[in-house]
């Protein structure tokens, strides 16, 4: 726990992500004070500096972990780099917020795992969706209709007969349809990306955990390609299930991601984080959530709207990616929820928002699936794996 009001961070990494999200959060939150930024490459790390206003720049992020004001680093890094900063930055006493995966293989969690509790720092691992508002407020709903299930009077609901044990589990249904366009090939590249399983999916392995805690995973089956489109199924020990389809080959014309989970006659839908609809009982009002970024406040909420303000965003744009820079339009994924929840972990000495066991569990969850892609057949996922004793 820290009496600091005002913590000071370092950016490590001023790539793409860390331009749309790191440096506009880190400078615009008002309980941190961003003083170093850091890359490789000499001119990215001084451009972030000057647009940003960040005092101190360097190509060595041991320069920014030396300095006795940082309180916490932000890590936005190829993939593979991630495990030797996290062990740096935690020897030298720094909490560490860092970037999906959090590390692309068993061995390199590991070793983040015993590094982060030897160091007696706080981790957290940036795998938002679980902190937007429209899944929190999706959980609180399900689970409210769980504890205490009401049905509309006109919902057929067996009753004639008992319900067959796989009648009523929650299964949670999860549609991501992307362009491949917008993936480059560092992302791809098996060493510094590791395809889109490790570098995407781990989002969606983490939220189905989250959402079914306390169940733990124990059977996994995925198939297509590990590098792109693919498929994951994940059965939890309680009977919950999650099925993922994420397809590289659709169109930033219509919202990438939707989820529904259906549990006990009743149907829970969130579009696109600003829209989320619930079926089959009777308080179903939609809930509204406004986009991290909207440059067309005036047309309006929910999932339509956000679909005429993407148009005009890009209407008369020859370069959709661009003009998504210029002005962009986004949800709230919960990248500020994330935030919010690890500055206020290490002031107040909370438990982290998503701590070094989740990046584990996410990325020992890619990599099976991975395995059972290539294998062709289901894996069981052992308690003593997902579970790891580590001092």
């Amino acid at each position: 726990m820290t009496s600091k009001k005002v913590l000071t961070a370092a950016q490590i990494g001023c790539g793409k992500f860390a331009w749309n999200q790191d440096l506009v959060n880190l400078t615009a939150h008002p309980g941190v004070k961003l003083k170093w930024v850091c890359d490789v490459n000499q001119e990215n790390a001084r451009r972030a500096a000057e647009h940003f206003s960040v005092p101190c720049c360097t190509t060595d992020f041991l320069e920014a972990l030396g300095d006795p004001e940082v309180d916490f680093i932000k890590i936005a890094t190829t993939h593979e780099v991630h495990l030797p900063i996290i062990e740096a930055a935690a020897k030298a006493g720094k909490h560490i917020f860092c970037e999906k995966p959090m590390a692309m293989v068993d061995e390199e969690a590991y070793r983040i795992i015993h590094a982060v509790r030897r160091g007696g720092i706080k981790l957290c691992v940036d795998l938002n969706r679980r902190m937007s508002p429209a899944m929190q407020a999706l959980r609180r709903k399900w689970l409210g209709h769980a504890a205490n299930p009401q049905h509309n009077p006109w919902r057929y609901v067996e009753t004639v007969r008992e319900l067959l044990p796989e009648e009523n589990l929650p299964h949670m249904m999860i549609r991501i349809q992307d362009e491949s366009s917008s993936y480059g090939l560092g992302h791809l590249d098996p060493l510094s990306g590791g395809g889109e399983i490790i570098g995407e999916s781990v989002h969606w392995l983490d939220l189905a955990c989250w959402f079914f805690a306390p169940q733990l995973p124990c059977e996994i089956t995925a198939w297509g390609s590990s590098r792109l489109s693919h498929g994951i199924h994940l059965r939890f020990d309680r009977g919950a299930s999650m099925t993922l389809d994420f397809s590289c080959s659709g169109t930033f014309d219509f919202p990438k991601e939707l989820y529904e989970v259906t549990d006990n006659a009743a149907l829970f839908r969130s579009l696109h984080f600003v829209e989320n609809d619930y079926y089959g009982m009777p308080e179903n009002a939609p809930e509204f959530f406004a986009p991290q970024h909207d440059p067309f406040p005036e047309k309006g909420q929910g999932f339509a709207a956000f679909q005429a303000k993407y148009l005009a965003n890009v209407a008369g744009s020859t370069n959709a990616k661009l003009q998504e820079n210029a002005t962009p339009l986004m949800p709230d994924k919960g990248h500020i929820a994330m935030l919010d929840g690890f500055v206020r972990a290490i002031q107040e000495d909370l438990p982290s928002p998503c701590d070094e066991l989740a990046g584990f569990r996410s990325t020992y969850l890619a990599q099976r699936a991975i395995e059972s892609l290539e294998l062709k057949r289901t894996l069981s996922i052992p308690l003593e794996k997902i579970t790891p004793c580590i001092l």
